[in-house]
């Protein structure tokens, strides 16, 4: 699958993680961790129904799922795992000869920029309760 490489993309939008913090109040470590929990709990079950519709070649789902994950994860300022997402969305619609392989490749590579998004956000919200 012909994704581009975001190995240079910041995992955490700082102004974004920033302005969510802001208007935290006095408890942004506990708001943000209940947001960060709140997006790990709708986006973890998204991961099999992605693999399954990859492994089915149900471009239209795996674009579907991207999106809504794009969305989720640039609104909490996981910016890096927001345009794999945003990226894999757009070749998934744009190139109807991929494999099943092709779109279960992509579809782990999400997964992995999850893990690594998830655990930086973490190391974010701990600096902010120190």
């Amino acid at each position: 699958m012909p994704l581009q490489d975001f190995s240079s993309t910041p995992l955490i939008d700082q102004e974004q993680f920033e302005m969510i913090a802001a208007t935290c109040d006095d408890d942004a470590p506990g708001m943000l961790g209940e947001l960060l929990g709140l997006f790990t709990s709708e986006a973890e079950p998204k991961f099999e129904e992605l693999r399954s519709c990859a492994a089915s070649l149900d471009r239209y789902k795996c674009s579907r799922i991207a999106h809504a994950l794009a969305g989720a994860s640039g609104n909490l300022g996981c910016l890096r795992l927001s345009r794999i997402c945003r990226d894999y969305e757009h070749t998934s619609n744009a190139n109807p000869g991929l494999t099943p392989a092709e779109l279960a490749s992509g579809a782990e590579n999400i997964v992995a920029a999850y893990k690594v998004s998830v655990d930086a956000m973490r190391a974010e919200i701990a600096k902010l309760g120190k």
